[in-house]
């Protein structure tokens, strides 16, 4: 300690540390330092050695504070004041301040402590001042107590450290005793331990020695008497009272004026007749010492101090003051004040004679030190006498501990003292080796195996001696055991290890020759079965080769013929459809024709004659107008340079050419109609005429099969077929009778008769019961059975009209939202209505009735089962006059073909029009400004409104042709199977005002207004969607005009082209001119508008006032416009924009969700070729992809993102973009509907399933795979046998079977067959609870928790309320699956069982489409994703049951078997999970989804990603790497869990999921809001660091530098920071201007470290940045990161640590890893204290808050032990840097090999 504070300053300073020489207490030898021992490093591994002792630096730092004050304590010098009393001098004020400091007292406490001492007599306590040597005395007292109290806490603490709570008797101790001990002045310290060494001896003697004899005596073999030194004597002239000198010593101590020279007088006069004990001959030296005759010797002992230093001054003051100390180790060791019962206290746990002890410690008075040291050392000989030691004697080679010296005088006395002479003397008259009788036999047995051996162990033992000729005096045989000497023992080792080497050889010899023919045998039968296998499978594979060839030459030739036909049906089914509308033209036209006069059907006819031809000349006018323009437009482009003046100037050129355009068209159509007559048909060939028989068969069959399908249809010819009675025999539940008349029902399920039920026939009548105990139909969900009644309910409120008005049309809206919802409560809804229309004697309520019936009929289609009887209860209402207008209406709409139900219930408006039997009124806006209103009935699609819409408005074709729902957030392509009653329901639950009726002026020419849906917020568009061939020119003149009218819209009001300001104007001139006509003065009026002729780019670019646009446009108008007609300024429009290379394409405005080096924010363009990004501003094409290079497209479910995935042709290519936006099915359904190859696009995560189409055979054999796999779980008596329901209670009660009969019955149920034992049933769904458990499980708790988990099974399917894991506050009972599956985790048994019990509840199920189902299967896909059956049996029957169920990949229950399937391959393929789902995880599993989460990087972005629940790190690591483009090569990246301050580095082999778990509970457990954040950076950084070359590295890493700048990891001074804020500035403002001056101080927040940004002036960083000039983002960018690279410690991680194991480093320091090593850096420094490259780290050991590193080497290294939460990540950051290091070192060994 004082050596490490001249070293140490700190040191020093914190224990008020002085020089060596001046301490009384150490410099009384005068030597301070001896060589080759370090005290500083001592002082270091004292600290490391508390450390890993658990002693607190607060402690340890209480320890050295003591040991300081001690050694103050030595320099108190006092003076006399008048001979009774002493005071302190001034050195000793200065001392006592010191001494309070370091033990936290007062320095008056402390003065009072060291001058005077207290007397308490009855109570009253007196100060009595010490005379000067009473003083001195108890300065040592004081400084003894200190220092055997330190030395007692630490031998407690150690033993504290080592000790485990398993069983405190038994313990290994270590002791370590000085040796005898004789030098030229012996005092009372050697007294002590030689009186150690004596009783100690005695302990060995008595151990070894006394034991030998024991046993030779016990065995009653001849032996001579061992002699051994007995050193009982000596120790009773020490110790046995009442004379012995330690008894004499106390009592001398204890007499009031007692000395050292009348101890001596009295002990020469009592023991000098002892025989042990020495008077000095020397008469001179006989009142100085005596001498005691040891066993190892005579020894003078001087007796100068002797009592001095056997009394123990008490020191109760100190102690008093000490415990009100304010330093916590001081305060602690008062619990050692009375230091021998603290002793003995520790001993206790010790069988020990304790009474003995105690009873001597309580003689008389307080204990001395040899009275102390004499208890101590008889309860240390107790301890050893419970024990069985073993003894190491360690000799001294010499005395001047100096190497390669050996002193032989001083090894033969120790060899004397120690006892060791006597212990050979004794192994050479004894017999050393004893061995058991028996096991004698066992050993040497060999030795005479040509002899017969005695029956007697003894006389074997003697013939087996005698017959090796072993002289009998080398041996003798006791009772039980034999003895030998050495002679004897080492030869018959030797000879049995030779006879046991040769019979080893000769065993190995024949096993090996055994093992060598049977292997040879072995790989015989192998190489023939493998001959055999290889020939068989090359057979098979000629065999698959030459069948798969014979079916792709089938598949393509049945493809021929398919295609043949379908071209057949589809010609016949255009001319049925020409046929159909032609006749009902014709019918249409034939009652207008009855209706008009004869004159006015003239007129009309020539009214049609006449449009016919300006139709014609209009498409005629049309085409050449289109051509003629293309030419010129092309002449004006033809030298390749885009020239926008050149482009127009045909516009004055156009009417001089349209006359000879006209020529050339009608010479040209005369010279095709030439060819045409002039071919001739050619003869047919018998290949056609083959064809032509293969279609007349083909369609013969397809017509049969149409006439055996029409007598199957849907539409009912004769109603009497299919009665209600009929269908609710077989299908409806039996109701009991309410005999009180009250409609009550208890829930108790009662058997009753049939007398006592409703009867089927009243069941479909009308009753008035307000309620019914069950649904009508069986319905499989109880929480259906539970709607269904309240349906009733409602249902009956509704139809009596109970409700009030605001009431209805939410009851209405909840009825059918259920049925939408649930498609099991569907056909109950449907019965429930007819029931209560039918015989209703209120008409108003049957209206009622109706109008919900038609409502349902609009929103969804009955069940299969009820169709038809649906459709008969239809017609059969005909009749009746006031209901055939609803029974008609809901029959067409019944019959109306649909692809899915509604999704909505139906709207406020949709309720009001079908009460009445109307359509909605919707209107529909075109992009030239008009709208449409069409009537939409409620069960209509966009197409069936799209065709309605085009036969309005006369467009000849929809090809194209799509309706938009536009609306203030976005723009949304509505699907032509989407219902439009679905969207005005949206618009209703929205709060839209397009749900509300409004007026519009109307485009008919009827003229007048109307109201319509539709005028609000949201708007129903239509326009041109897909352009199959954008430079084709429409035969349509309503096409034409529409195009037009999008071609402006695009240009002036979308700005989608990059048209500059004069291509602007003079388009706006042909707009001008199809508006308004011709130029004319003086209607200036008419260009001050000129945002609806000029794109807003080119106004805010230009900006003037409206009167200077409205003279440009007024000029454009009169110099282009001049002389168009309506037709010709639309075709010069529509074709000037067709040039343009991105007309065609729809635009949808995208961010892209990554690094790279166009615009984030951007255009994506598609279009037939493919698909482009286009910068927003110039409009210019920055990369275009044809779709031949796209893969495929994922769209994701839960964030507006669209991944477009593209075939990478070279590793340089991006593999995937990510785009943000809201319309991202947009984007999808339109790339598939360009490509149909891509048309399959795919949701993020959702599970791909795949289609089988298997025959019957193959399906039989998939069954036979379960039942062999149910087979194989009995045959390993896997299963328990079920219990048997036959045996009831009489059977088991009334009379005892014989034991004969019971054995009998056993014996049959074993030979049953497996059939008869588990039965159907035992496999099969069941929604009673489990009487035992499935499976064999060991434990009655464990089989409790399988029933538990049934039972939780069924509350999960919603069967059961109670009796599993349920939870509170648990509705979604996601807690109780998690719980379930922590079951399977932990026991193997319980995993077992539960997937016995899943496959259980999913077998056989009555209804696979129910909501049960649905809800077991999504337990089973939780449980598979998470762990997989342990038994191998289980798992065969799990895949079996899966395979089975997964057929059909149609139906809810295939999907979720396919995606069990996959799950349970991933979950084998990365092991079972730790821990059970999340919430988030459950949440997207049940819906077969992967994972959706979102991962985060340094500059705060994030991106949401999809990964399956056994995703690993590394796994997941790749996906990140492959979604945001980062190039495969580049390493050193990993995932951190972040949850608050808490980061923490994920290992590559843990799953993700699991982490995801671990946050979530603990949130929840500390009530925590945060939640957990995956970030994703560079972990190892290895030279170059990054690639230069790669954008997305350099993005990620460069803001990975500025989290690392900003939380205090990176070292700079002000003008650095300065700097660097400046160039931020740069990239994030842009050049300097004054404006910026606001935003440096959040710039400061963001880039600096807390410390900086107080002092940080913005002024500073406003000067820096101006001095930046024009340097633009990218260079400012990268000069930023260039300087961040330039401190050479770039690379490292930067860990802050504490350490207080050496004090030659600061207290808080940063511990840096990077490839070169690790490096111990002073906070905020840019150079390292220290630096060790990874081959000088010998040693790295974590524990949970302290890492400790050893360097150089184990015993001599350097060790560092660091404070910090992070050592596990330092530790695993170390590793990985080294085994990267060995990997290079070792390929570069490689190579130079």
């Amino acid at each position: 300690l004082v050596a490490a504070g001249e070293a140490l300053p700190e040191v020093r300073s914190q224990f008020l540390l002085e020089p060596a020489k001046t301490y009384t207490y150490i410099n009384q030898s005068g030597c301070y330092k001896l060589d080759d021992v370090d005290d500083v490093r001592m002082f270091e591994q004292t600290k490391l050695a508390f450390t890993v002792l658990n002693i607190s630096e607060e402690m340890s730092n209480g320890i050295f504070a003591v040991l300081s004050a001690v050694l103050y304590v030595g320099n108190l010098e006092f003076k006399d004041v008048d001979g009774e009393s002493c005071e302190l001098t001034k050195k000793d004020k200065e001392i006592v301040t010191r001494i309070a400091k370091l033990l936290g007292l007062s320095p008056e406490d402390v003065a009072k402590m060291v001058t005077t001492r207290q007397l308490t007599v009855r109570g009253q306590v007196t100060d009595i001042p010490h005379k000067l040597h009473e003083a001195r005395d108890n300065r040592h007292a004081c400084a003894k107590a200190l220092y055997s109290r330190t030395f007692a806490w630490l031998v407690h603490q150690i033993n504290l450290s080592t000790r485990t709570d398993i069983s405190k008797s038994r313990f290994i101790g270590v002791l370590d005793i000085f040796g005898f001990e004789n030098f030229k002045i012996n005092s009372f310290e050697q007294l002590c331990i030689n009186f150690t060494n004596e009783k100690l001896h005695k302990f060995f003697n008595h151990y070894v020695f006394a034991l030998e004899q024991q046993i030779y005596r016990e065995e009653e073999i001849n032996f001579s008497h061992i002699q051994f030194t007995d050193n009982t004597d000596c120790l009773e002239l020490i110790e046995k009272a009442p004379t012995c000198v330690l008894r004499m010593l106390d009592d001398e101590c204890r007499f009031p004026k007692g000395t050292d020279e009348s101890y001596v007088e009295k002990q020469h006069s009592d023991l000098s007749g002892h025989k042990n004990y020495i008077v000095p001959e020397d008469k001179r030296r006989l009142k100085m010492e005596f001498g005691i005759l040891h066993y190892a010797g005579g020894v003078m002992y001087n007796i100068h101090q002797f009592l001095e230093k056997n009394k123990d001054v008490q020191q109760d003051m100190l102690f008093d003051f000490m415990r009100r100390s304010k330093v916590p180790f001081v305060k602690d060791i008062t619990r050692f004040q009375d230091l021998l019962s603290a002793t003995l206290e520790m001993t206790k746990t010790i069988a020990i004679n304790k009474d003995k002890i105690e009873t001597s410690t309580q003689r008389r008075g307080k204990p001395t030190v040899g009275d102390t040291f004499k208890q101590q050392l008889m309860a240390l000989v107790e301890v050893l006498d419970t024990t069985t030691p073993w003894y190491v004697r360690c000799l001294k080679p010499n005395s001047v501990k100096k190497p390669k010296v050996y002193e032989d005088e001083l090894i033969i006395t120790q060899l004397r003292y120690s006892g060791m002479l006597d212990i050979i003397r004794i192994r050479r008259e004894g017999f050393p080796v004893h061995v058991p009788a028996a096991s004698f036999l066992d050993k040497y047995r060999c030795l005479a195996v040509n002899d017969k051996l005695p029956d007697d162990e003894k006389k074997a033992v003697a013939h087996i001696l005698k017959s090796l000729k072993v002289p009998e005096t080398e041996w003798q045989i006791g009772k039980t055991m034999v003895f030998l000497r050495n002679s004897v023992f080492d030869p018959l080792e030797e000879r049995r290890l030779v006879l046991l080497t040769n019979k080893i050889v000769i065993i190995q010899k024949v096993w090996r020759g055994y093992v060598q023919r049977k292997r040879f045998m072995a790989m015989k039968a192998s190489a023939v079965k493998i001959q055999s296998w290889y020939r068989g499978r090359r057979q098979r594979l000629w065999y698959i080769k030459r069948r798969r060839a014979t079916i792709v030459i089938q598949s393509h030739l049945r493809g021929m013929f398919a295609r043949e036909l379908y071209a057949v049906l589809k010609e016949q089914k255009r001319k049925e459809e020409e046929e159909r509308l032609r006749k009902i033209k014709e019918a249409e036209e034939k009652r207008r024709l009855e209706l008009l006069a004869m004159a006015e059907r003239e007129r009309e006819e020539e009214r049609q004659k006449a449009v016919q031809a300006s139709l014609e000349s209009a498409q005629r006018e049309l085409y050449s107008l289109a051509r003629m323009a293309e030419s010129k437009v092309d002449k004006a482009l033809g030298s390749g340079d885009v020239d926008l003046d050149k482009m127009f100037t045909f516009l004055v050129e156009a009417p001089k050419e349209v006359a000879k355009e006209k020529d050339f068209l009608t010479d040209l159509n005369k010279e095709l109609d030439g060819m045409f007559q002039a071919s001739q048909p050619k003869p047919e060939g018998g290949r056609t005429v083959r064809r032509k028989r293969r279609i007349e068969k083909k369609l013969l069959i397809l017509q049969e099969e149409e006439e055996a399908a029409k007598k199957q249809t849907d539409m009912v010819d004769d109603p009497t077929q299919y009665d209600m009675l009929t269908f609710a025999e077989k299908w409806f539940n039996n109701h009991p009778k309410d005999i009180t008349g009250l409609g009550t029902f208890t829930m108790r399920r009662k058997k009753f008769s049939k007398q006592e039920a409703v009867s089927k026939s009243e069941m479909i009548r009308f009753t008035k019961s307000p309620s019914m105990p069950t649904s009508l139909i069986h319905l499989h969900d109880p929480e259906n059975v539970n709607l269904a009644c309240t349906i009733w309910k409602d249902l009956c409120k509704y139809m009596r009209g109970d409700l009030k008005p605001e009431q209805v049309n939410i009851t209405l809206q909840n009825i059918i939202a259920y049925a939408i919802d649930r498609p099991e409560l569907r056909d109950e809804v449907f019965c429930q209505i007819m029931r209560q229309v039918t015989e209703n004697p209120r008409e108003e309520d049957a209206d009622r009735g109706w109008h919900l019936l038609c409502l349902s009929c609009a929103a969804m289609s009955p069940g299969r089962s009820l169709n038809k009887f649906l459709q008969a209860f239809l017609k059969n209402n005909f009749d009746n006059e006031r209901r055939r207008r609803f029974a008609k209406w809901c029959l067409n709409t019944i019959c109306l073909t649909r692809v899915a139900p509604r999704k909505h219930s139906p709207s406020a408006m949709e309720i009001s029009a079908v009460r009445n039997l109307n359509p909605l009124i919707c209107r529909f806006y075109f992009l030239d400004g008009k709208a449409k209103a069409v009537g939409v009935d409620p069960s209509a699609t966009a197409s069936d409104v799209l065709r309605a819409l085009a036969e309005k408005i006369e467009l000849q074709s929809v090809d194209g042709w799509a309706l938009y729902e536009v609306n203030p957030e976005h723009e949304h392509y509505i699907k032509g199977h989407e219902y439009i009653a679905d969207i005005i329901a949206q618009w209703e639950r929205d709060k839209r005002t397009s749900a509300a009726m409004s007026r519009y002026q109307t485009v008919s020419k009827k003229g007048g207004h109307k109201e319509a849906l539709g005028g609000g917020d949201s708007k129903f568009v239509f326009r041109k969607r897909i352009f199959r061939n954008p430079r084709e020119i429409p035969q349509d003149p309503v096409e034409y005009h529409m195009m037009y009218a999008q071609a402006v819209h695009s240009v002036v009001q979308l700005d989608e082209f990059p048209v500059n300001e004069k291509v602007a104007l003079q388009l706006a001139s042909l707009q001008l001119q199809v508006l308004f006509g011709d130029f004319e003065p003086g209607k200036d009026s008419r260009y001050l508008d000129p945002t609806a002729y000029i794109p807003e780019r080119i106004l805010e670019d230009k900006p003037r006032s409206n009167e200077m646009w409205g003279a440009a446009l007024a000029e454009a108008h009169r110099e282009f416009g001049k002389g168009k007609s309506d037709i010709q300024a639309k075709v010069w429009y529509l074709t000037s924009v067709k040039h343009y290379p991105l007309y065609g394409s729809t635009f949808f405005p995208v961010s892209y969700k990554g690094f790279w080096s166009y615009p984030n924010s951007l255009i994506l363009a598609i279009d037939l070729s493919g698909f482009k990004f286009v910068n927003i501003r110039s409009k210019s094409i920055m990369a275009d992809f044809p779709y031949t290079r796209l893969e495929s497209v994922s769209v994701d479910q839960e964030d507006p993102v669209v991944v477009l995935n593209m075939k990478v042709r070279n590793p340089e290519e991006q593999k995937c973009y990510m785009f943000e936006t809201i319309q991202k099915e947009d984007v999808a359904n339109l790339i598939a509907s360009y490509s149909p190859s891509h048309s399959n696009w795919s949701r993020v995560g959702e599970a791909k399933t795949k289609t089988f189409h298997l025959t019957d055979e193959e399906k039989m054999k998939l069954y036979d795979e379960v039942l062999s796999a149910r087979r194989a779980l009995a045959e390993n008596n896997l299963l328990q046998r079920p219990v048997d329901s036959s045996t009831g209670f009489l059977t088991t009660t009334l009379r005892k079977p014989s034991k004969e009969k019971l054995m009998r019955l056993q014996k049959q149920k074993e030979n049953l067959p497996f059939e008869k034992v588990f039965k159907q049933s035992f496999w099969s769904y069941s929604k009673n609870r489990l009487a035992q458990p499935i499976s064999i499980i060991i434990g009655e708790e464990l089989e409790d928790t399988a029933c538990k988990m049934f039972h939780s099974l069924l509350i999960y399917a919603g069967i059961e309320k109670t009796g599993g894991f349920e939870m509170d506050n648990d509705d979604q009972h996601t807690g109780m699956a998690q719980m379930v599956i922590s079951k399977c985790l932990e026991k193997e048994a319980l995993c077992n069982e539960f997937y016995l019990q899943l496959t259980k509840q999913t077998t056989d199920q009555p209804d696979p489409n129910s909501r049960i189902n649905s809800m077991n299967w999504r337990f089973m896909a939780m449980t598979c994703s998470i762990v997989v059956p342990r038994s191998k049996e289980i798992l065969s029957y799990l895949m079996a049951h899966l395979r089975k169920c997964g057929i059909d990949a149609n139906t809810e229950e295939g999907k979720y078997a396919q995606f069990c399937m996959q799950c349970v391959q991933r979950t084998s393929q990365n092991r079972n999970r730790k821990y059970p789902p999340s919430s988030q995880e459950i949440l997207c599993v049940v819906n077969r989804r992967k994972i959706h989460a979102r991962f985060y990087f340094m500059d705060g972005q994030f991106r949401a990603l999809e990964f399956d629940s056994a995703a690993t790190v590394d796994e997941v690591v790749t996906i990140v790497k492959d979604r945001i483009g980062l190039k495969k090569n580049a390493s050193g990246f990993s995932l951190f869990e972040v949850f608050g301050q808490l980061e923490r580095n994920m290992l590559p082999s843990e799953k993700v999921a699991d982490a995801i778990f671990k946050w979530e509970k603990y949130a929840k457990s500390t009530s925590s809001t945060r939640s957990l954040r995956l970030t994703f950076k560079k972990r190892l950084f290895l030279k170059p660091y990054i690639n230069v070359q790669d954008k997305v590295e350099f993005n990620l890493v460069f803001n990975q530098a500025i989290d690392d700048l900003a939380n205090d990891r990176f070292p700079i001074s002000y003008d650095e920071g300065v700097y660097l804020c400046a160039l931020r500035s740069q990239v994030l403002l842009g050049p300097y201007t004054d404006r910026s001056r606001s935003d440096y101080s959040s710039i400061i927040d963001a880039l600096l470290p807390r410390h900086m940004r107080q002092p940080m002036q913005p002024d500073d960083v406003a000067r820096k940045h101006r001095e930046l000039g024009d340097m633009g983002s990218e260079e400012a960018s990268q000069t930023f990161f260039d300087f961040i690279r330039q401190w050479h410690m770039y690379g490292s991680t930067i860990f802050e640590v504490l350490q207080s194991y050496t004090a030659t480093l600061p207290n808080n320091l940063w511990l840096a890893v990077n490839e070169q090593g690790i490096h111990i850096m002073k906070r905020r420094d840019k150079e390292p204290l220290v630096t060790y490259d990874y081959r000088n780290i010998v040693n790295y050991s974590p524990s949970l808050k302290n890492l400790m590193i050893v360097t150089e080497s184990l015993t001599r290294g350097t060790k560092f032990v660091f404070n910090t939460s992070q050592a596990s990540q330092i530790a695993h950051l170390i590793r990985d840097y080294t085994h990267i290091i060995v990997e290079k070192q070792r390929k570069a060994a490689t190579k130079r090999r």
